[in-house]
């Protein structure tokens, strides 16, 4: 979920994007927010303290201090690992305005926010989930799994596409937060969230065994060759 979609709903032309990065023993939640005309406007005049239609460095300071003052221990309930059962602790915070300070104009306005977690325990051999809270404002959302996992299952993601990263044999999903569907005893419940199920990869299932098994049984049929024409 956009962080500042709590500081105005009236942003409805913004433009709102998510990245969440998983590890086995942390996670990178980043958010990129971009505003234009009157949205831009409007968030500037939020920066604007003084009211004088200019936008401070100093300004632009407090607003950060205190916003991430305010805002901090809802970060903790944007993510879930394991439906709550690892927790997750907030290693470090980031909140950067660009083009923000100058004139309240229209001009473009940009914000990145970048959250750090731990997780405890680490993630281990079995069944996991990720569960990461949604907005009908958030575009793109992209997910980046531990690597050495297999994806199992996804919800609340509209429009997705899952991408093998051949290096480290990860998964990545991305596509536009949407609504999943989920019961809770005998009543269908709805929410705009994104779930995700996944596993730790077996040692059969890496993308290497096989080429490595073809290899092994060449270099047998290699040697079963030259030991009959050696007899």
């Amino acid at each position: 979920m956009s962080l500042f979609l709590l500081v105005s709903q009236a942003m409805a032309a913004a433009v709102y994007e998510n990245d969440v990065q998983l590890e086995k023993d942390s996670l990178k939640l980043t958010i990129l927010e971009t505003y234009n005309l009157t949205d831009a406007t409007e968030f500037r005049q939020s920066l604007d303290s003084d009211n004088n239609s200019i936008v401070t460095e100093l300004e632009l300071s407090s607003f950060k201090k205190s916003y991430l003052a305010s805002r901090s221990s809802q970060f903790l309930q944007y993510i879930k690992v394991d439906e709550g059962n690892i927790t997750l602790y907030i290693d470090s915070i980031s909140l950067d305005l660009y083009n923000a300070t100058g004139n309240v104009t229209q001009a473009p306005l940009y914000v990145n926010t970048t959250i750090n977690y731990g997780l405890t325990p680490e993630l281990g051999a079995g069944d996991h989930s990720l569960w990461v809270m949604g907005h009908p404002l958030i575009e793109r959302m992209h997910i980046s799994l531990p690597k050495d996992t297999i994806l199992v299952s996804n919800d609340g993601l509209e429009n997705v596409t899952t991408m093998k990263v051949l290096r480290d044999d990860s998964v990545e999903l991305e596509g536009k937060s949407g609504i999943r569907s989920f019961m809770v005893g005998n009543r269908s419940t709805f929410e705009y969230a994104a779930d995700v199920e996944f596993r730790e990869r077996k040692f059969y299932e890496h993308s290497y065994v096989l080429p490595l098994l073809l290899g092994i049984e060449l270099v047998l049929i290699i040697f079963a060759i030259y030991i009959k024409r050696k007899r």
